[in-house]
């Protein structure tokens, strides 16, 4: 059935629809208690928004966490240049509607500065593909985190732009999201201002460096700054507290979990 409905070219759109739902609390009720549970997880941070409230969803990759934004009301800047994934966005969330969703899409990955990078692809369409050539360098050796070695086998030039050069076109976002599989400390050399409320993914322990070294440059943008972190945002805040980044990167430095997402939460 999902074969034949993406030859129809509407099984992205069906799934950003309540058939989708409904057909899931028929044959399998977990999978729409999760989707839903990430959503509520969100409205925690974030409240109930409204389409003036832009999110930017940095590696939108297939539009999970889009759609969860775009049910929160925002209005979501969709990143992601995969071209295969930029059709399923746009299928998702634009085509054969009477009313698009408010989801604007931009074909191109974010780094320190703009221009063009390499992209390493995996598949068309992969979570994984990806522009830290040392991510690349990790999944072609290990065989554990997601069941077999990667290829990586072609690569392609992707268009660059940079988080200022997206609030200088879309305006500050109440929320910035980013997972880009170990390119994050790249984007975040990209901001120069403070947003309030922001999350990167770390993958660990190879990229344990890197990701001290993103909270550090987010701590330089706002001192009053507060980190916390979550392995299953669909379980909620790992720590009780947020903390100020000088004790935040004492529990980074000791995490254990293969994969977080750190969020760091401003006084802007």
């Amino acid at each position: 059935m999902k074969s034949l409905l993406r030859k129809l070219g509407v099984y992205e759109r069906l799934k950003a629809s309540w058939l989708y739902d409904v057909y899931w609390t028929i044959f399998d009720s977990s999978h729409v208690r999760q989707r839903r549970a990430e959503e509520a997880f969100y409205r925690s941070l974030l409240g109930d928004l409204r389409q003036c409230d832009v999110v930017f969803d940095i590696g939108a990759n297939i539009g999970a966490k889009t759609l969860a934004f775009v049910g929160l009301g925002a209005t979501v800047v969709a990143i992601e240049p995969d071209e295969e994934n930029q059709q399923v966005l746009d299928r998702m969330f634009l085509k054969n509607r009477f009313r698009p969703k408010p989801v604007l899409i931009v074909g191109s990955a974010v780094g320190a500065q703009e221009g063009e990078m390499t992209m390493f692809i995996d598949h068309a369409g992969s979570a994984k593909n990806t522009l830290s050539s040392k991510w690349v360098e990790v999944l072609r050796k290990d065989d554990r985190r997601f069941g077999s070695r990667l290829d990586f086998r072609e690569q392609r030039t992707v268009a660059v732009t940079t988080l200022e050069a997206l609030i200088r076109r879309f305006g500050k976002p109440v929320f910035v999201k980013i997972d880009v599989e170990g390119y994050e400390l790249d984007v975040l050399q990209g901001l120069e201002q403070p947003v309030p409320l922001l999350s990167f993914e770390v993958n660990l322990p190879e990229f344990r460096h890197e990701g001290l070294l993103c909270a550090q440059r987010l701590a330089q943008l706002s001192k009053q700054g507060l980190f916390n972190y979550v392995v299953d945002c669909k379980k909620g805040l790992e720590l009780a507290e947020w903390l100020p980044y000088e004790f935040f990167q004492a529990v980074l430095q000791q995490c254990t979990d293969r994969s977080i997402d750190v969020l760091w939460r401003s006084a802007a």
